[in-house]
């Protein structure tokens, strides 16, 4: 992709991550063509009405991050009609252009290869996972302490999962003074754990998740990060009341919510958080990763 200005970028919904990473790559030297976001117009970002006029008038399209929901249309919960682009219209229209999106489906992919789509999932990149599960670990301390009645000091509080999110999000409670237990299945994954000053357990690797029944009652906070539904009715039927849940997995989540519902216990499916919480950081995160990304198509 050649660095002139008939090579410009189309930027397609998104919430108010994706207005700040317009801002970040404008400033970076970037021509944007933009629909569904109601990022400042400028010399290097021009509004248009219809998303193919934004795609035509550019080499790349940047979807945001998920770049769909429900696999069917992009994610465009701040354009005027969020439901009208079909992944398949854009793929008609997207020809022989670059395409780079977060969390890219193997259908959306196949679906780039088949119209001749150069596509690519920028939330691959390591660093952005990272800087990402940062921004959703302090966004879920931040959503905690305002649904606690207690501090977060002495509160004993269990993490399923030590992934990026888990592991950052233990480290920041246990510096506010909580007493974290987390719940894990690989050994190894238990004893970094343990080593950070966590108390563990082992989930089992099988569908039967009995310890996750013994968590301690006393325990004030459960956060969920494994997608997978673990915390069935009959789980949720073992917690007390007073206990709270926040799930911080992606798609299909790791609590029954219906179930938590009936059972009279406060379960939050926290997503997106860090589009919620620090909008600003995180569209300069993605800016900064997706720029790379285009520097590198551009050297090819």
């Amino acid at each position: 992709m050649k660095k002139t200005h008939e090579h410009s970028i189309a930027v397609l919904g998104g919430d108010q991550r994706q207005i700040f990473m317009a801002k970040a790559l404008s400033k970076m030297g970037k021509t944007l063509n933009i629909w569904g976001l109601k990022a400042p117009e400028s010399a290097t970002v021009m509004h248009c009405a219809d998303w193919k006029e934004a795609v035509k008038r550019s080499s790349c399209i940047l979807l945001p991050l998920p770049a769909t929901i429900d696999g069917v249309r992009i994610n465009a919960p701040l354009a005027p009609d969020p439901e009208s682009i079909r992944i398949d219209s854009l793929m008609r229209e997207a020809e022989n252009k670059v395409l780079l999106g977060g969390k890219l489906s193997e259908g959306f992919l196949q679906a780039a290869e088949n119209n001749g789509v150069n596509c690519y999932d920028y939330f691959l990149c390591e660093s952005l996972q990272l800087k990402n599960a940062l921004l959703t670990a302090e966004a879920a301390i931040e959503l905690a302490m305002r649904e606690l009645p207690v501090t977060l000091d002495g509160a004993p509080i269990a993490i399923v999962g030590y992934g990026r999110i888990g592991e950052l999000l233990a480290q920041k409670l246990i510096a506010l003074g909580a007493v974290v237990t987390v719940y894990a299945r690989r050994e190894e994954v238990l004893v970094r754990a343990s080593l950070a000053h966590c108390k563990t357990e082992k989930l089992l690797s099988n569908d039967n998740e009995t310890p996750l029944q013994s968590i301690d009652p006393s325990t004030r906070i459960v956060f969920n990060t494994v997608p997978k539904v673990l915390f069935s009715k009959a789980v949720l039927a073992s917690f007390p009341k007073s206990c709270i849940f926040i799930d911080l997995a992606s798609f299909p989540g790791g609590i029954d919510q219906h179930a938590a519902k009936e059972l009279g216990i406060k379960s939050i499916w926290a997503t997106a958080l860090p589009g919620k919480y620090a909008p600003e950081t995180a569209g300069y995160i993605l800016a900064q990763t997706v720029n790379s990304y285009i520097e590198k198509i551009e050297a090819t």
